[in-house]
């Protein structure tokens, strides 16, 4: 076969050009460290890169999450632990002035304390975690309780309404004598003597009373009656997995003013019986500071419980984090000796093919007359 010199220039052309682009990618490849620097180098193996990486985003985001999520618990189980040693030193000075040996001056010192520890456990009812309150169920933008100098009425009342009709029939459609309640329109608080109801106590800014059918406290602040807690009851959830959701908060309702230990209300029954010399009422609020002091153990179980998933589930996923990568530098990394090995013997056949072009070149018809 005839082969013209167009064609074996032309061949000689596509030959080197062939050589030049595997030097190139072998000197890309070893500057890169990378085998794979682009789609054509390996199409499928770029592809699972792709979902991989996607894996890997996942990842990161999640341990974010579980980051805020693990720095919310703490400080949760820190303001717990605080309340709790608060309600233990209440407990102890409740015993103290329980004991006949007390009089009315020493518990007046002690209602001074107990009103102090009262005040640091609703600053701690107001916390916040970055810029979020922690104890206001799903309204995080505003303190969760109303904060007052409340003091606490003598004694409770027995619902809220907004005239004497409407709280005879909270009441059930009948009264007698020793029933109060509050009246939400004029904000006095109202008592019935047997025959007819009477003003026992006109509202003041900072009063406070306990509400029993709404099993709360409510404060007078600016010219109305409000309930202390201002958060909600939501729960609020994380995601931590694809699949996988934790609830990270409690709301404060059911922190502080559960009823199996309202902690504001006891403090409040214990300051106020302190106050008035009442022995019995101190020993009765003693029960009262240990449910309140379950109540807050039970939470911080809880936190525990969450905290200790948090844990395994950033285990799991730092090991899933690490097996991906592996399998990413499976497919993306080079192995080095071998892409050396290999350049050094491209660079062999190049300059062989420069030097034999070289020769086929320079060969013409006069060379052999």
């Amino acid at each position: 076969m005839r082969v013209s010199n167009r064609f074996l220039y032309y061949q000689i052309v596509k030959d080197l050009g062939k050589s030049t682009e595997k030097l190139f990618t072998l000197n890309n490849q070893i500057s890169s460290g990378k085998r794979v620097t682009k789609p054509s180098d390996d199409p499928l193996g770029l592809a699972q890169v792709l979902i991989y990486r996607t894996e890997l985003n996942g990842f990161e985001q999640f341990q974010k999450t579980i980051n805020f999520a693990d720095g919310w618990l703490t400080r949760m189980d820190s303001i717990c632990t605080g309340v709790d040693d608060q309600l233990g030193r209440a407990s102890e000075l409740a015993v103290q002035q329980a004991s006949a040996t007390a009089d009315a001056d020493t518990r007046a010192g002690a209602a001074a304390e107990i009103k102090t520890i009262r005040q640091t456990i609703l600053s701690q009812g107001n916390a916040k975690y970055g810029d979020k309150y922690i104890f206001g169920g799903t309204m995080t933008q505003n303190p969760p309780f109303l904060w007052a100098n409340a003091e606490l009425l003598q004694d409770d009342v027995d619902t809220l309404a907004a005239d004497h009709a409407g709280a005879i029939a909270n009441l059930g459609g009948a009264v007698s004598a020793g029933d109060r309640y509050i009246n939400t329109t004029d904000g006095n608080i109202y008592e019935y003597d047997g025959a007819a109801w009477q003003v026992s106590a006109a509202a003041s800014e900072g009063f406070s009373a306990v509400v029993n059918d709404q099993g709360g406290l409510y404060i007078y602040s600016d010219g109305q009656w409000v309930s202390q807690y201002r958060g909600n009851d939501s729960i609020f959830s994380v995601k931590i997995g694809k699949e996988d959701t934790v609830e990270i908060n409690i709301p404060g309702k059911e922190l502080f003013m559960n009823p199996g230990g309202d902690v504001f209300m006891t403090l409040m029954r214990l300051e106020r019986a302190l106050l008035d010399n009442d022995q019995q009422g101190i020993q009765n609020a003693l029960a009262d500071i240990e449910n309140s002091s379950k109540t807050v153990m039970n939470k911080l179980a809880k936190v525990g419980a969450i905290a200790n998933r948090l844990d395994n589930t950033k285990a799991t996923i730092r090991r899933s984090d690490v097996d991906v990568k592996e399998r990413v530098s499976n497919i993306e990394d080079l192995d080095y000796a071998d892409a050396y090995t290999q350049l050094k013997n491209q660079q062999t056949i190049y300059e062989a093919s420069l030097q034999s072009t070289a020769l086929i070149t320079s060969m013409s018809l006069i060379d052999f007359i």
